[in-house]
């Protein structure tokens, strides 16, 4: 069995990033409940003393203050690489410090049972770990208890190992199965997002892509002040034509050609959206006018001169600059560009800019 569930290495670094989001509530919390029944285990110290046991006030105590930090840090970062290993430091701290306390007692025959809970602990953090991460740190707290034995002398020392050694390896093999059933749900997620923003026709995103590119605010695109975008309308030209002459399957057939020539175009950073029957809106990250004015020249000369093209198929191209306002507005200059093309004889491509004020928006096709 494959302890990286057959995934290459940045599918993988994505699956246990939704792995830890899916599971980061149930982490955080069981982070604070292991803090705090390290707490109350106080009371039971001072049954063993029959007395106020305040030589173990402070190990019971002491993890209150990493908790907090824990909580701060959390809050603030989301990133598994950081939060599963430091909740990790958390759960062996809490053993460490009862491991200190436990020093301490007068009876240290139960401490056992105390370290089969903290099993407990381990399998919890294991859930929102990689399969490799939480074997390491479980197999450390079996280190842990060889290592502290040393001082603590632990009366039932060969018990601890012959009931903690299966239970850990038992926790390891439930924590593999709970990865592979993750997986299942990954895939399963992540196969209806993509049914969600594709277009099940051409295999190019769908108008629910915009909510993935664009700020909280939902008019933004999600790219920095400094970088130029471009935006081109592309619609392929007279295609009521074909669809009466030919019919809808025919029809379907050209879209799903200008679709690919699109694609075979432009570069894999580039997001080509069907925005709607022959019609796509291709986003161009750090493009400037000029080159996206070549690239739209390129695309058109492709459709035109493909060996594919059975239906002599053109399209007419609008280019605008995102101006960093509403994504929208840079559609809408593109559109009003794509209508002076087709007015001004199909097959060719026409940037915003260059239209005159006179053109307004009364000329923008309803």
């Amino acid at each position: 069995m494959s302890l990286t569930y057959n995934l290459d290495k940045n599918e993988r670094k994505k699956f246990l990033q939704s792995k830890y989001d899916y599971y980061s509530k149930f982490n955080t919390w069981s982070v604070i409940i292991s803090t705090l029944a390290q707490v109350t285990y106080f009371v039971s110290d001072c049954q063993l003393f029959d007395r106020f046991a305040w030589e173990t006030l402070l190990p019971r105590t002491f993890m209150l203050l990493p908790l907090l930090l824990f909580l701060y840090i959390s809050k603030r970062v989301s990133d598994y690489r950081i939060m599963v290993p430091l909740s990790y430091l958390m759960i062996h701290g809490i053993m460490w410090c009862t491991i200190w306390a436990i020093y301490y007692l007068p009876i240290k025959q139960h401490a056992s049972e105390g370290f089969i809970i903290m099993q407990l602990m381990f399998f919890a953090i294991g859930y929102s770990a990689s399969f490799l991460t939480s074997t390491i740190a479980h197999s450390l707290l079996i280190l842990n208890i060889v290592v502290s034995h040393q001082f603590n002398h632990y009366e039932n020392f060969d018990l601890m190992l012959s009931l903690g050694i299966p239970c850990m390896v038992a926790i390891c093999a439930v924590n593999f199965i709970m990865g592979k059933v993750y997986l299942d749900h990954y895939n399963t997620k992540n196969q209806l997002e993509t049914l969600i923003i594709m277009d099940p026709l051409t295999k190019v995103f769908n108008r629910n892509k915009i909510d993935d590119i664009v700020t909280n605010d939902g008019k933004r695109l999600a790219y920095p002040a400094d970088i130029d975008v471009a935006v081109l309308v592309i619609d392929i030209d007279l295609f009521k034509n074909i669809n009466d002459s030919y019919g809808h399957e025919e029809g379907d057939k050209v879209i799903v050609f200008t679709a690919d020539t699109i694609k075979n175009s432009v570069r894999s950073i580039d997001i080509i959206i069907r925005w709607g029957g022959e019609e796509f809106v291709v986003i161009l990250p750090g493009c400037s006018l000029e080159n996206a004015k070549n690239q739209a020249e390129d695309i058109r000369k492709e459709v035109e001169n493909s060996p594919d093209n059975k239906y002599n198929v053109t399209v007419s191209i609008g280019v605008s600059m995102y101006k960093h306002d509403n994504f929208l507005h840079a559609v809408t200059d593109a559109d009003m560009a794509l209508y002076a093309a087709k007015e001004s004889g199909r097959n060719r491509v026409i940037i915003h800019e260059d239209l005159g004020e006179e053109y307004g928006k009364e000329n923008i096709r309803a």
